[in-house]
């Protein structure tokens, strides 16, 4: 509440105690009424100042909307040059009231004329007219730099106005209400609603504790339900919560026994389980598990099993696993190797490995050893030591070069190789390469060197000659050398010396005498040969043969027809040869249209060469079939001619023509063709052909044709069944041009032609027809459904036929169709061949959720028949409603469309001295929602000032919360007194300063602790008082606080204030009401009148 005071001179004892309980009954007034009141401020100042001005001295700038209001308004308040601020602005484009931060809604507009125009650049603030001559009481828009009077308003909600934490106290005209959270109700929200006591009962084997932050079993309240060990619970939740609407949030739950998964026996083991009368593999449920021998538990589980109150088994579900021995001690040994059989698995019980040893090595310890149930083997692995054989001397004559490897001298694999001097040899008895053996022992014995000898029998004087031999080194030894000799006439065959070789061999065979000799001569083929030899053989030395030829051959003009052996060896002159008579080539010639072939038994056109003449198809040969070569080179006949045949000739028949075709041979020659033909109506006899040709024998391939008349077939002429036939004959009975005419009975339909006629060919020129029923066409089952047809002796789909159609679940006859199809006497049936659609589902009755989507599987098409939806929604949303829809043969879908609804955060309330300001959802506190806080004038925000409902259903941050703003602490000025509101520094706190006599302040007499934590005026001193003086009261004007703040301060501050009071001063109050929840309202009262 605001006071403006002029100067009051003469003031009267009565009017100050007057003023002074006044001063008293305002102050009871503020402490019991709770309507707004309007204040102004005495100086001009900008919009911003304006409000910052209000709020740290009232509440805010007005936010008026009320017509009445601003007309009672308009006729208290005083006119000022430049008018008032009122706490309307644009922010983004939009009037807003700033103090309760609402939309300025059209019903509640007040613009002037053309307002607001926004003429000027930055016109986002708004001034009332007060007491103008036009629009009094109207909005302008301004400019907020410009410098206005500032119409504030207080608040009059207090703390304990409604119950704290069950509302929020909401300004109303002349009065306040309380807007009840959620789960309250009252005038003060005093009120708490309650839930059934009865529905939250105790489980069997378990407990239930309830908190209640509101009373027992009342809003809020939150019962937490547990089990005893070895129970879980089922069938609820394990939290209940009192609702808003009297009802718990869930039912309550059961407790039921904890089961274990259900255990086996192990492979090659048992399993021994104890359970109680509660059930198998619950809780306390025990298995003990053993294994056969060989096999032992795996270290991955305890060979007893108990079931924990958990559910699970306190280890896992263990198995018999193979005992194995250790790999390492089954090593190959050096120069050996080791097989193991594994019947149960590698080198596991019962395993059984078996070492041998590289050839020429020797096993030395145990050959077998076997994996024991105690995962020990029987037997440690041997060693592989090298086999040795005996010590071997180099032989005389001759040498000895042995290869030992690592295994030491004349051990297994060592080579010895022995050789032996030239002239030396090593004897038969043994190998030249001794090797050890894998047994110790030598392959052969021990060599010796002998002297080489050469046979003595390959030694022989020749026939007709001698032999001679010298030998340095004994008979017939190494290096013997024998010289071969021939008598007179007769010349050596072989090599003339021989030697014995170190390989005991002679260097050549022994030679032979030979008397001298000519090449043996051979009889010519086709010839003969007659020889005379003497004593010496056969073609040898003056030996003679004389040369002949058969007929037809003659010898050669190279050669003599005698031979003789000369003392050279070769004969006089070349071997003779009998070659082949042969006859001119060119008398022989192929004659024209003819061919010529010879056989040549001894050569092309030679001796006995026949050649035969033959000529072509059509021609006859004059002159000798055959000639012969003959052993005079001359042939026995000369060469014959071809000449063409002929046939004899042919003339044009009656009612015919004939036309023939000669070739260069000459009329009615071989290859002439006659082609006959008659005229229509008239056809060539069967007995001749129509075309005649000459053959090759001078005969007409048939006889001569002639023309006679065509006559039809009368059997291919014959009424149909239910019809007749009836023919017109102008050439005699069915004859050529004869035609012949079909119809039907009633009810039948012609199925050929109606008509036939006789053709020059002797065929009608139609086969005859049919009288059949009427027919439709044939009809198929639907896909996907049923046909059922009715037929008649007419026979399928005839006259008369009907035919209904079904379909399967899921599927309709078409809408073009009828169901009962009727065979008409036109041949059509009544309506189309139906078909089976599937049902479709509506497509619009599928939506994807906001936050959300869907996806279907078609299996008979899209959104049609047993077509399945699935929804599913985005990170931070659930699903509300069902996951699955599908489309029913009724065309609709077993469950309507589900929401995405997100997840829900723990509910936020006002902080201590604060408001939770801004949210996108106040009823929701669901994922994705941002809040806002902010505190009271003079309170600080202490954390996040925004926070977010995150995809966990957890807040981004804890809320924040507001703590009061302090000012510093002031100290009582030197030669003066200072008496605070409050002992603690805090925001509203009011300090009133005073001197001692004879002193005067020199500043404020008066400081409030703004919400700024400064103090609203300087540090007052208290200077010496120059002298005495007539104080006169001057105008100032007061702030007080809120009406919590008056007590003996309020006592306090009216002595202040009477000291200071000289004139009667305004006051306004609000006695109207509003539309809206939040407006200011205006008192007036006049103080003379309370005087």
């Amino acid at each position: 509440m605001g006071f403006c005071v002029k100067t009051l001179h003469g003031v009267k004892p009565l009017h100050f105690f007057a003023s002074l309980l006044f001063i008293s009954s305002v102050l009871n007034t503020w402490t019991g009424t709770e309507g707004w009141s309007y204040h102004h401020s005495e100086v001009t100042m900008n919009w911003e100042k304006a409000r910052e001005w209000c709020k740290a001295k009232f509440t805010d700038l007005v936010a008026i909307q009320n017509k009445e209001e601003i007309s009672h308004l308009n006729s208290v308040l005083p006119k000022v040059r430049g008018y008032y601020w009122i706490g309307i602005r644009k922010i983004n484009e939009t009037w807003t009231w700033v103090g309760t931060n609402k939309t300025l809604t059209n019903e509640a507009k007040n613009w002037a004329g053309n307002e607001p125009n926004g003429k000027k650049n930055n016109e986002d603030c708004v001034e009332i007219y007060i007491k103008r001559h036009a629009d009094a009481g109207k909005w302008n828009d301004e400019s907020c730099l410009k410098k206005k009077i500032a119409l504030c308003y207080t608040a009059s909600c207090e703390e304990d106005s409604c119950v704290s934490g069950h509302g929020q106290c909401v300004e109303m005209i002349n009065s306040h209400t309380c807007s009840c959270f959620e789960g309250f109700y009252g005038h003060r929200c005093e009120n708490v609603i309650k839930c059934k006591s009865e529905d939250v009962t105790k489980p069997d084997y378990g407990s239930v504790q309830c908190s209640n932050p509101n009373g027992n079993f009342s809003y809020d309240s939150q019962c937490e339900y547990f089990c005893e060990a070895g129970f879980i619970l089922q069938g609820g939740s394990k939290m209940m919560r009192c609702t808003a609407t009297t009802e718990w949030s869930s039912k309550p739950p059961s407790c039921d026994l904890v089961q274990c998964s259900e255990l086996i026996k192990p492979n090659n083991g048992t399993m021994d389980c104890h359970h109680d009368s509660k059930g198998k593999y619950s809780y306390k449920s025990t298995c003990e598990f053993v294994c056969q021998e060989g096999y032992t538990l795996g270290t991955s589980s305890s060979s007893t099993l108990f079931c924990e109150a958990t559910g699970h088994w306190n280890d896992s579900q263990p198995n018999c696993e193979i005992i194995k021995c250790k790999p390492e001690d089954i090593t190959a040994p050096g120069h050996g190797s080791v097989r193991c059989s594994n019947p149960n698995g590698n080198l596991s019980f019962d395993s059984v490995c078996e070492y041998t040893c590289e050839e020429g090595y020797e096993l030395k310890g145990s050959v077998k050893t076997r994996c024991k149930a105690t995962a020990e083997w029987t037997n440690k692995p041997p060693t592989c030591e090298p086999v040795q054989c005996s010590e071997l001397t180099k032989p005389n004559n001759g040498t000895m070069d042995c290869h030992h490897d690592s295994r030491g001298t004349f051990s297994h694999q060592t080579t010895c190789e022995f050789a032996c001097q030239e002239g030396y040899t090593l004897g038969t008895s043994s190998s030249s390469t001794l090797f050890c053996k894998a047994t110790g022992h030598w392959n052969d014995s021990q060599p010796s060197c002998e002297i080489i000898k050469c046979k003595p029998e390959d030694i022989t004087a020749p026939g007709h000659g001698s032999v001679r031999c010298s030998n340095p080194n004994g008979n017939l030894s190494f290096d013997s050398v024998c010289e071969y000799t021939c008598e007179e006439g007769y010349e050596l065959k072989g090599s003339a010396t021989t030697r014995c070789d170190a390989t005991a061999e002679w260097t050549n065979k022994p030679p032979t005498c030979e008397p001298v000799q000519c090449s043996e001569l051979i009889k010519p083929n086709n010839g003969k040969m007659d020889c005379h030899h003497n004593s010496k053989g056969n073609y040898c030395y003056k030996s003679t043969c004389e040369f002949a030829c058969q007929e037809g051959y003659t010898l050669g003009t190279s050669s003599s027809t005698a031979l003789f052996c000369e003392a050279s060896g070769h004969w006089n002159d070349s071997q003779p040869s009998c070659e082949i008579i042969r006859c001119k080539p060119e008398d022989i010639t192929t004659p024209g249209h003819g061919s010529v072939r010879c056989s040549n038994p001894n050569g092309n056109l030679s001796f006995d060469s026949v050649c035969e003449y033959t000529c072509e198809e059509g021609y006859e040969l004059k002159g000798s079939v055959k000639t012969r070569c003959k052993a005079t080179a001359e042939w026995t006949n000369k060469p014959p001619t071809c000449e063409p045949v002929q046939c004899s000739e042919l003339i044009k028949p009656n009612n015919g023509t004939m036309d023939c075709h000669h070739d260069s041979r000459g009329t009615f020659s071989y290859q002439t063709t006659c082609e006959f033909a008659c005229q229509e109506g008239y056809t060539l006899g069967r007995s001749s052909s129509p075309s005649l040709f000459c053959k090759a024998t001078g005969h007409w391939n048939d006889s001569q044709p002639s023309c006679e008349i065509i006559k039809c077939k009368p059997d291919d002429i014959t009424a149909p069944g239910h019809g007749r036939v009836r023919c017109s004959n102008p050439n005699g009975n069915l004859s050529f041009d004869s035609v012949c005419e079909y119809t039907c009975e009633e009810g039948y339909e012609l199925k050929g032609s109606a008509t036939t006629r006789c053709d020059a060919t002797a065929e009608w020129t139609n086969k005859p027809p049919t009288c059949e029923p009427v027919q439709c066409s044939e009809l198929i089952k639907p896909n996907n459904g049923t046909m059922d047809c009715h037929h008649d002796s007419s026979g399928t789909f005839s006259y008369q036929t009907t035919c209904e159609f079904a379909c399967q679940e899921g599927y309709t006859l078409g809408t073009s169709s009828s169901s009962l199809l009727f065979c008409e006497a036109t041949g059509h049936w009544t309506d189309s061949q139906p078909s089976c659609e599937v049902i479709k589902c509506k497509p619009e009755d599928i939506t994807a959720p906001g936050h959300g989507r869907v996806r279907c599987s078609n299996p008979n098409g899209n959104l049609s028949f047993d077509s399945v939806c699935e929804y599913t929604c985005e990170e931070g949303y659930e699903v509300k409603g069902s996951v699955k829809t599908r489309c029913k043969a009724t065309a609709e879908w077993t469950s309507k469309p589900p929401t995405c609804e997100p997840v829900r955060c723990p509910v936020l309330e006002n902080p201590a001295n604060g408001l939770l300001l801004a949210c996108n959802d106040f009823s929701s506190f669901s994922y994705g929602n941002k809040c806002s806080f902010s505190c009271e004038e003079g309170y600080r925000l202490q954390g996040a000032s925004e926070i977010n409902c995150t995809k966990t259903a957890e807040w981004s941050h804890e809320p924040p919360r507001c703590e009061a703003v302090e000012c510093l602490q002031l100290h009582e000025p030197v030669n003066g007194h200072m008496n605070c509101t409050s002992l603690e520094p805090t925001f509203g706190t009011i300090c009133i300063f005073s001197c001692h006599d004879g002193f005067q302040l020199q500043s404020n007499e008066m400081v409030m602790c703004n919400n700024n934590g400064n103090w609203s005026g300087e540090v007052t001193l208290c200077q010496v008082q120059p002298g005495p003086s007539v104080a006169a009261f001057q105008a100032v004007e007061v702030t007080l606080g809120v009406a919590a703040t008056v007590g003996s301060s309020g006592l306090l501050l009216g002595l202040w204030i009477l000291r200071k009071l000289k004139k009667n001063a305004n006051m306004f109050d609000l006695t109207s009401k509003s539309d809206i929840g939040d407006p200011p309202q205006v008192y007036k009262n006049s103080l003379d009148s309370l005087i």
